[in-house]
C-alpha cells in the first residue's frame, strides 16, 4: 500500500509517530509538507517534498502557497493509493487534489479550534463547513475519543467511519526510576513541549521564588511565548531554561532529571472545549516515565490524574494559589502518586494495536475503492 502524507508542518511528533505506525506496517509512505517556523522535534522518516514556506498569520500569502500546490499534490496523488490528510486544510487540499482520481481520503484531527465551537455567525458558518468537508474523508482517525464523540456526533449529528489513535509513546522506555523524596530535599518540576502558557511560565516563577531552597524548574523546548517572559523566568538560580529537543532521543535525559512535569493550563473558559477534550502528550510520556503530573482541572488529563491518583489538579486562579497548593506535595505524597504511576497498566500510556488497526482500515478502503459522498 503506497500512502501520501500531507502535513501542515514538519517536525510535528504526532506526524511522524503515524507515519512510523504505517511504515512499520510496510505501508511505502511519502509526504508532502509546508515548512513553517514551529516546532521540528521529530521530523518524519520517510521522502519528504516541501511545498513551500508558510510564515504565522499573512492568510492571503498562505492561500496563495496552498493554491499553488494543489498542481503538485494532484501529480503525487495519482501514484499513491491513499491519502492520507492531517488536519482539514490539508483535506481540503487533498480533495481538490484528487477530485475524479478515485483515491481513498484519510484524515487525522488532532484538535477543535476555538473557531469550531464558537458562538454566533462565524461559528455556525464553520460548523457548516466542518461538517461537508469532514464528509470528504473515507476514515478518520481522532487522537481523543471525546473529538469524535463529543463534538463531531453531539454538535454535528455524524456518525463518521472512524478509528481513536491516542497520543501515546511508540518507542520503548529506559528511564532513571523516580527517586523517593526525603525532607528537605529539592522537588525538581519539568516543563517540556511546545511552550505557549503565559499563565503557566507565570505561576512557575512565582513556585520558584516561593521555594528558592526546596524546588528547581527545567523548561525545555519550542516557545510560542514572547521571549521577554522566558527571560525573566530563566534569571532565577532555580530556573533552566533550554530551547527546543528531540522526540524521543532526548525523552530519558529530560524526563530522568526531574519529579514531576507540569502539564497544567490557564483556568479553563467555559467555551474552551479543546482543553477539555484533548489528550496531551505530555500526560503519556509522564506516565510512561512515572513522573506525577501538575494537571488542569476540568482538563481530559486532569480528569485521569484525578481517577488514577497519580499527581496534582489545579483549580488554582492566581499564582498564589499555586503556591499554596504545592504545600501539599510532601515526600509522603509524591511516593503514593510515584507508586500509582508504576501500576499503571502499560496501554494507558503505550500503543497496543493501534498501527495494525489503522494499516487494515485503510486496505479495506484500497480494496472496496473510493465511496463517492455527496
Amino acid at each position: 500500500m503506497n500512502v501520501l502524507g500531507l502535513l501542515p508542518v514538519v517536525g510535528q511528533p504526532r506526524f511522524a509517530k503515524r507515519i512510523a505506525m504505517m511504515r512499520e506496517q510496510g505501508a511505502e509512505v511519502r509526504c508532502l509538507a509546508f515548512d513553517r517556523p514551529y516546532h521540528k522535534g521529530r521530523p518524519p522518516d520517510c521522502a519528504l517534498e516541501v511545498l513551500g514556506r508558510i510564515p504565522h498569520g499573512r492568510y492571503l500569502f498562505r492561500l496563495r502557497v496552498f493554491l499553488r500546490s494543489i498542481g503538485v499534490i494532484r501529480r503525487r496523488i495519482k501514484d499513491t493509493d491513499v491519502v492520507y490528510a492531517f488536519g482539514l486544510d490539508m483535506l481540503l487540499l487533498g480533495w481538490l487534489a484528487s477530485l475524479f482520481l478515485n483515491k481513498p481520503l484519510v484524515l487525522e484531527i488532532g484538535d477543535i479550534r476555538a473557531v469550531q465551537t464558537a458562538g454566533g455567525l462565524k461559528g455556525r458558518l464553520f460548523r457548516g463547513l466542518d461538517k461537508w468537508l469532514v464528509r470528504r474523508a473515507d476514515l478518520v482517525v481522532f487522537t481523543a475519543e471525546d473529538f469524535c464523540r463529543r463534538y463531531y456526533r453531539d454538535w454535528l449529528g455524524l456518525h463518521l467511519n472512524h478509528r481513536v489513535i491516542e497520543n501515546k509513546i511508540d518507542f520503548p522506555v529506559t528511564a532513571t526510576a523516580p527517586k523517593p523524596l526525603a525532607d528537605g530535599d529539592t522537588l525538581v518540576i519539568g516543563y517540556f513541549g511546545v511552550l505557549r502558557c503565559e499563565w503557566s511560565v507565570r505561576a512557575l516563577a512565582a513556585l520558584a521564588d516561593a521555594y528558592p531552597d526546596r524546588l528547581r524548574i527545567k523548561v525545555a523546548g519550542f516557545s510560542l511565548l514572547p521571549a521577554a517572559l522566558l527571560e525573566d523566568l530563566d534569571r532565577r538560580a532555580n530556573v533552566t531554561v533550554q530551547g527546543p529537543y528531540c522526540s524521543p532521543r532526548d525523552l530519558p535525559a529530560l524526563y530522568g532529571d526531574v519529579d514531576m512535569i507540569w502539564a497544567s493550563y490557564a483556568p479553563i473558559a467555559a467555551d474552551d472545549w479543546n482543553l477539555r477534550w484533548a489528550r496531551t502528550n505530555r500526560f503519556y510520556e509522564a506516565c510512561a516515565f512515572s513522573r506525577p503530573l501538575v494537571t488542569r482541572q476540568g482538563s481530559n488529563d486532569g480528569k485521569w490524574v484525578a481517577e488514577y491518583d497519580i499527581g496534582l489538579t489545579l483549580d488554582a486562579v492566581e499564582s498564589d494559589q499555586v503556591v499554596t497548593r504545592f504545600k501539599e506535595v510532601s515526600p509522603a505524597v509524591l511516593r503514593r502518586w510515584q507508586e500509582n504511576m508504576r501500576a499503571l497498566p502499560s496501554s494507558v500510556f503505550a500503543c497496543t494495536d493501534e498501527a495494525s488497526s489503522l494499516h487494515e482500515a485503510m486496505r479495506e478502503l484500497v480494496s472496496q475503492g473510493r465511496d463517492h459522498r455527496p
